[in-house]
């Protein structure tokens, strides 16, 4: 369990690489933006590479967890769907910083740490094309390519971070409703 101390840490460097980019800021920035000594920072994490890893370990973790609910549940794929399009839209708008990094500086991570990433992501994708081959077993879904449509899928959620506004006109879910509505129903009448 992570300390008080290490929790700051964390939230500090996701803002700071949210903001300036992974490469762009230096050890002594996040110690600054904590209040810590360079040297006194490292009694709390091994390396910076190791905190970008922990950060996006966790939101692709949760974003994993969350899906195979979604995907174990007991409800049509077409609701799972649009559970999963909600899901991963509120949890990408609400932690914002978080999916800036873990969507923009993950790719920073060299190898091993990379794959680790690499292999969760993968997992997300084979969540949502299970879901598009269940509909499509079911009779539900028209596609034939399970796998095409999950990547257009998470192409359209994942870039909700680029140009999605808390303020904005839009809530969250509003946003989801749309997506699901295109997904589904298409763009025809």
């Amino acid at each position: 369990m992570a300390s008080n101390k290490q929790t700051e840490i964390a939230l500090a460097a996701v803002k700071l690489f949210e903001q300036k980019g992974y490469h762009a800021t230096s050890v002594q920035d996040i110690a600054d933006e904590v209040g810590l000594q360079k040297g006194s920072l490292y009694h709390y994490i091994h390396s910076k590479e190791d905190l970008l890893l922990h950060i996006a370990h966790e939101a692709i973790s949760e974003f994993n967890q969350r899906l195979e609910r979604i995907l174990n549940s007991d409800i049509p794929a077409e609701e799972k769907v649009i559970q999963a399009i909600e899901n991963h839209i509120t949890v990408s708008v609400s932690n914002l910083q978080t999916t800036t990094v873990l969507l923009r500086e993950a790719f920073s991570l060299g190898e091993p740490q990379h794959q680790v990433i690499q292999d969760l992501t993968d997992r997300y994708l084979e969540l949502w094309t299970e879901i598009i081959r269940q509909g499509k077993e079911d009779g539900e879904f028209s596609t034939s390519q399970s796998r095409v449509t999950a990547l257009a899928l998470l192409g359209a959620c994942n870039w909700v971070y680029r140009w999605f506004k808390p303020d904005g006109k839009l809530t969250a879910e509003e946003v989801s409703r749309e997506f699901s509505q295109v997904f589904l129903h298409g763009l025809l009448k």
